[in-house]
C-alpha cells in the first residue's frame, strides 16, 4: 500500500462522504452564526449532561459544531485531504463508519476521563475523527510527505506519532483544548483497523527498528516449536540411502536455530530463520 513517499495531495476531487460531511459541517457552523450558543448548548458534549442526564446524542452532536474560523478550516482541512483517499481506498459505508466510530472513540475517552476528574467540561470540534483519518492515512501511506505547518515536510507516519504526542504530553496543561478526545479517536481509530484490516498497521513503520521489534515480537508470542520425542526403539530408521541416516534435515535446522536462541536470544535471527521457525509451529 506504500506508494514511495508522494506528496498527500493527489487532487482536488471529493469523494462523496467527505463532500456531504464538508456541507454538514460548514452549514452548522453557519447556524451557528445565526443562532449564538443555541446548537451549543443542546449539542456539545458535556460529560453531566451526556451520562447524568442519559442525553446520548451528544456523543455524536458534538462533532458537527466548531468554536470559530480557524477550528472549523483546520478540520475541514483535514477532513479534505486524508478522508478522500481513505474513502476512495476503503469505499463509502467503511469510510463513514470509521470516522464516526473515531469521533465516538474521542467523546467517551473525554467523558471516562472526566468521569476521573481528568479534564471535562463542554467539548466540540470533529477534532477525535480527523485525527482518527490521519492515524489511517499514516498507516496506508506512511512514506508520503506532508507540510507539517504547511512548511516543513514530514512523512505521514511520523505526523501521526508526533500529533499523538503533543496531544499526550499537554493533557496537563489544561489549554482548553480537548487533548484527550484526540487521543479517543487516535485509540478507536487503531482497535477499527486492527479488526477490520489487520494487516495495514504492518506497513506503517516497515523496515524500521519498531518493525524489526514487533516481528520479534509476533515471533516469540506464537512460535510453537516443540522438540520431537526420540523414537522408542533405539534402531535409526533409513531412508534407503546408502550412507544417509534418515534424520529429518528440516529438524535438524530447527534445533540449530533454537541453540541459537538460547545462545543469542530472538533477535539475532535472520528473516529466514524466523519464517522457518513460523512455518513449524504451524504444522
Amino acid at each position: 500500500m506504500n506508494n514511495g513517499g508522494r506528496m498527500a495531495f493527489s487532487g482536488f476531487q471529493l469523494t462523496p462522504v467527505v463532500k456531504y460531511l464538508l456541507i454538514a459541517n460548514v452549514a452548522i457552523f453557519f447556524l451557528q452564526q445565526v443562532l449564538p450558543n443555541v446548537l451549543e448548548q443542546w449539542g456539545a458534549y458535556n460529560t453531566r449532561l451526556a451520562v447524568n442526564q442519559f442525553q446520548v446524542w451528544r456523543f455524536v452532536t458534538y462533532m458537527f459544531l466548531h468554536g470559530g474560523v480557524s477550528h472549523i478550516l483546520f478540520n475541514m482541512l483535514g477532513l479534505w485531504m486524508f478522508g478522500t483517499q481513505i474513502e476512495a481506498l476503503w469505499g463509502q459505508r467503511t469510510f463513514l463508519l470509521y470516522y464516526f466510530v473515531c469521533g465516538l472513540g474521542g467523546s467517551l475517552m473525554y467523558g471516562l476521563f472526566a468521569l476521573l476528574g481528568i479534564g471535562g467540561g463542554w467539548m466540540l470540534g470533529a477534532s477525535g475523527s480527523i485525527m482518527g483519518l490521519l492515524l489511517a492515512y499514516g498507516m496506508t501511506y506512511p512514506n508520503n510527505q506532508i507540510f507539517l505547518m504547511g512548511i516543513l515536510p514530514i512523512k505521514a507516519k511520523y505526523m501521526v506519532v508526533l500529533y499523538g504526542m503533543m496531544d499526550l504530553m499537554s493533557i496537563p496543561k489544561g489549554d482548553g483544548v480537548a487533548h484527550l478526545a484526540h487521543l479517543g479517536g487516535l485509540l478507536a481509530g487503531f482497535i477499527f483497523i486492527q479488526v477490520t484490516i489487520p494487516g495495514l498497521s504492518g506497513q506503517m513503520f516497515k523496515g524500521s527498528s519498531l518493525s524489526s521489534w514487533w516481528k520479534n515480537f509476533q515471533t516469540k508470542r506464537r512460535m510453537r516449536v516443540v522438540r520431537p520425542q526420540k523414537p522408542a526403539s533405539d534402531e535409526p530408521k533409513h531412508s534407503g540411502t546408502p550412507g544417509n541416516s534418515g534424520a529429518n534435515p528440516n529438524q535438524q535446522r530447527i534445533d540449530l536455530i533454537l541453540d541459537k536462541i538460547s545462545r543469542e536470544g530472538l533477535q539475532s535471527l535472520s528473516d529466514e530463520e524466523q519464517e522457518l521457525l513460523r512455518r513449524a509451529g504451524r504444522k
